[in-house]
């Protein structure tokens, strides 16, 4: 394979795209360090590389099997309805000098730092110093810090955090006394590349005399996006490690949650709260279902802005939004009774002893406001992405 190409048609289907990850699957039949992704022109011919890169350690021909893994590139561009065709091949030299993503991770300070073609993106902060980890700073367009922390008015509201306000009792949102405690017992670095970069942390959650009451595994990939529309993915799994778990229906929970920062806060600032369905700030947003929801003002003398997408496969989708003036924002599908005003229209949730839940969303950082920034476009991008299929030649 490493003298032929396998070639990949990726079909846009109803939706514009822009700087699209597409992953189609592949298996190798030797060792290579790298696939090599091409975009066809209207002729078939070899035409300008894109950015691409494996997403599995592979193993080829052990045990004398086919190896599988899937390739991860980057489509500039598609229009609703049309078709590109892309050649994959192996190859060890002659890679493109594509800008990558990459992870610093710093034990001592514990830390890990997410650059963008060597330029810091976001940090993921897991010192026990914290009480529980968040990612602090995130930079939007032109470096801007698009969060902050609420050091004065909630001091729990950690730029971009997970938290719940109720897990077998015990309050794991706020840090007020009695409250639970997130702690990190261990980051690894997954993936690096002209693609995505990847981390996971193994996190224990603790009652408030800081005994472990469950785990949380959580997957953060940084995609090499431009600067004026950057992507993270949030992967959340609870596992009911150490017994039965009860999430309770409390307003007051992500379950990905983040503080904007002030000059961007409806309130007091320029800020506008926008969802899939048009509704526009807090009053027509707090409590209410959205696949996404975007929170955008200027800030610095430039419009940005910061936007949620709820995954379709994720519990209760589309998820209902704990979204303030304040400048708060967060994903939450638990305080059913508090957003309906009904005590019989409950939000709890149990998983028995070694069960587990996953989220996954993403945070799509950007210049301009919902619309400029076409978050809707993104979101589908997210939610239903291009497919691609193998060429039978």
């Amino acid at each position: 394979m490493s003298d032929d190409h396998v070639i990949i048609e990726v079909d846009a289907g109803p939706h514009d795209r822009e700087n699209t990850v597409v992953y189609s699957p592949m298996i190798c039949e030797e060792e290579h360090e790298t696939y090599l992704v091409h975009e066809l022109d209207e002729a078939g011919g070899i035409g300008d590389p894109v950015p691409s890169q494996c997403t599995d350690v592979c193993e080829c021909g052990a045990d004398g099997e086919d190896c599988r893994c899937s390739v991860a590139f980057i489509v500039p561009a598609l229009a609703a309805g049309e078709t590109k065709r892309y050649a994959i091949g192996t190859g060890e030299s002659g890679r493109p000098d594509f800008p990558e993503v990459t992870v610093a991770l710093d034990e001592g300070e514990q830390t890990a730092s997410f650059l963008v073609g060597g330029e810091p993106f976001t940090r993921y902060n897991f010192s026990h110093d914290f009480v529980r980890p968040n990612a602090y700073p995130v930079y939007g367009p032109g470096g801007v810090e698009v969060t902050e922390y609420a050091t004065t008015d909630h001091p729990h509201h950690k730029s971009m955090y997970v938290a719940l306000g109720e897990v077998n009792g015990t309050d794991n949102w706020s840090e007020v006394e009695g409250h639970g405690y997130t702690r990190c017992r261990g980051v690894e670095v997954l993936d690096q590349g002209p693609v995505f970069a990847r981390l996971r942390a193994m996190n224990d959650w603790l009652d408030n005399k800081e005994n472990k009451i469950m785990e949380e595994h959580t997957i953060i990939t940084v995609y090499a996006m431009p600067e004026r529309g950057r992507l993270i993915d949030w992967d959340i799994t609870f596992i009911a490690s150490e017994c039965g778990i009860h999430i309770g229906d409390t307003k007051e929970a992500g379950t990905l949650s983040v503080r904007m920062n002030t000059p961007l806060h409806e309130k007091t600032g320029t800020g506008t709260i926008t969802n899939a369905y048009g509704a526009l700030t807090e009053a027509e947003n707090w409590g209410k279902p959205s696949p996404w929801v975007d929170y955008s003002g200027e800030l610095e003398g430039q419009k940005v802005g910061l936007a949620i997408f709820d995954s379709p496969h994720n519990l209760r989708h589309p998820t209902t939004w704990h979204v303030r003036s304040y400048g708060l924002f967060t994903a939450n599908c638990w305080g059913y009774s508090y957003f309906t005003g009904d005590q019989s229209k409950r939000g709890d949730y149990t998983m028995p002893q070694g069960g587990s839940l996953q989220f996954v969303y993403r945070v799509y950082v950007h210049a301009g406001d919902a619309g400029e920034a076409k978050v809707g476009d993104r979101w589908f991008d997210f939610a239903f992405p291009p497919k691609a299929t193998v060429v039978e030649e």
